[in-house]
């Protein structure tokens, strides 16, 4: 019986790590095509400021950031919910479906009113008012199909909605690039926007209908009440992290202008685009994660310690890389005009930092049912947020919005830290070695970036990234993978 005992354990650890290798390598397959969608459209971004300048590409990314607080409302975190309820019962689809379609309808045209409504009191430009119109309109298109594609979450068919999104994104940029050298200047972009999510909705729709299940409108107001009752928690979430993400562009826009809006975001764009990163990962470990919180508490220990690992791994090397090259990557991406980007984004950076540990803390406690406090870390986050931006913006401009962004994602971790020791009896002196390591081949980067300074800027980074690599397999600081061992995970059969 014993030996029994022993070989269905053994049987059940294959089974897991067989189920790890399977999720990570799907969530590979689904970063990878978010990454290749998300570079096109930083691309966009640096064309608009290559070609338009500080002054508009303000302009764009404040419209987008306006926006995006006002449609958090279109939303309201109901497709968290239905993804959650439908993944338990498929044949709640056709209601959830139906239904959800015409309500989260109806309130993306609430959102829509509500924008130009607000961006026409205060007063902006008329240039202004008709770019975030424009934007604002293909947002409402890109809601409508939010409002349906969830049902690719749902069934896990995330390889349909991978190549929505990388088709989206291409031919936004295409599109957008081609307009700008027919000197449409912003309204092409906006024109091409609306032109994309109205050919995206539609093929979501009609891809829905054949694969899936026919579409409906139905008007079940009942069901809209208990929707919104059960959504309110994550509604929270959303509205917290959206006016967190936003806030800043739209005060300093207020404050300071388009110009201080265009040298800020060519910096965060940048830092967006590193912050995705985390992003895919976590949408890789969280279902492990998920799953072990059931399991012994060693377990969820070594994996939450594997996870912050992980992501040190990643943001420590970005960080300092970033404070060496900074200069060199603006005025490659966006050219001598951007100057005033440089210290920005040197300071973003550590925001990002603190934001890839602050995001494994943050879903370790949301995987022990601590999502209530995760949502009050981000609120008062918030708080601070809003407060630093009204203080410093005056005097010190778009870096002066930066340091307030440093400041609460250094808060942000900070609480992740205090709770993931106080609630879930993480730790953290378990990370010392991983760390060290990690600090140890970040400095033997750092040596390599300043002998290679005076070399083109790809083969300096180049030099960087595999002294960093190199140094840190070699000491097995990967939680102790070297090179041979990382192979046989990436490698390894799945089935």
């Amino acid at each position: 019986m014993e030996k029994e005992a022993l070989v269905l354990k053994e049987q059940e650890k294959k089974k897991d790590k067989s189920r790890a290798r399977v999720i990570l390598k799907n969530s590979g397959a689904l970063g990878l095509s978010t990454i290749l969608g998300k570079a096109f459209y930083l691309l966009l971004f640096v064309f608009i400021g290559r070609y338009l300048g500080p002054n508009d590409l303000g302009k764009f990314t404040f419209a987008l950031s306006f926006i995006a607080m006002f449609m958090v409302m279109s939303d309201l975190g109901l497709n968290l919910l239905t993804v959650r309820e439908v993944s338990k019962d498929k044949r709640l689809t056709s209601k959830y479906l139906n239904n959800i379609v015409v309500f989260k309808t109806v309130l993306a045209f609430l959102a829509f009113v509500l924008v130009m409504l607000f961006v026409v009191i205060l007063g902006y430009p008329e240039k202004t008012i008709k770019i975030v119109f424009l934007l604002a309109l293909a947002t409402f298109f890109s809601n409508i199909s939010t409002a349906i594609r969830w049902i690719f979450q749902a069934y896990l068919k995330l390889e349909y909605d991978s190549v929505l999104n990388v088709v989206q994104n291409i031919l936004g940029f295409v599109l957008g690039y081609l307009f700008l050298r027919l000197n449409w200047g912003l309204y092409g972009i906006g024109y091409s926007q609306i032109f994309v999510w109205i050919l995206i909705l539609i093929s979501a729709w009609v891809l829905i209908s054949k694969k899936f299940t026919p579409i409906k409108f139905e008007f079940d107001f009942e069901f809209w009440g208990k929707l919104l009752k059960n959504s309110i928690p994550f509604a929270l979430m959303l509205v917290f992290t959206g006016l967190y993400l936003n806030l800043d562009t739209v005060l300093l826009s207020f404050f300071k202008g388009d110009q201080a809006v265009g040298l800020y975001n060519a910096a965060n764009r940048l830092v967006l685009a590193g912050k995705m990163t985390s992003g895919i990962l976590m949408a890789s470990l969280f279902p492990i994660m998920s799953e072990t919180s059931r399991k012994s508490k060693e377990e969820f220990d070594r994996l939450l310690g594997k996870s912050l690992t992980l992501m040190f791994c990643f943001a420590l090397p970005i960080g300092v890389g970033t404070i060496f090259l900074a200069g060199r990557t603006i005025n490659l991406f966006y050219g001598a005009e951007f100057s005033g980007s440089v210290p920005a984004l040197q300071i973003l950076i550590w925001g990002m930092f603190c934001m890839y540990l602050s995001i494994v803390m943050g879903n370790g406690l949301i995987a022990k049912g601590y999502q209530r406090i995760n949502t009050a870390i981000t609120g008062i986050g918030l708080v601070i947020s809003l407060l630093l931006n009204f203080s410093l913006i005056q005097k010190f401009s778009h870096l002066g919005t930066s340091v307030a962004i440093l400041t609460t994602e250094f808060f942000v971790m900070i609480a992740g830290m205090f709770f993931a020791r106080k609630l879930l009896g993480f730790d953290f002196k378990v990370l010392l070695n991983p760390v060290l390591k990690v600090v140890f081949a970040t400095l033997i980067m750092s040596i390599a970036l300043y002998l290679t300074r005076g070399l083109n800027l790809f083969i300096c980074t180049g030099a960087g990234i595999l002294s960093y690599l190199v140094v840190l397999f070699s000491m097995r600081g990967l939680y102790g993978y070297d090179f041979y061992r990382l192979k046989d995970l990436i490698f390894a059969k799945t089935g």
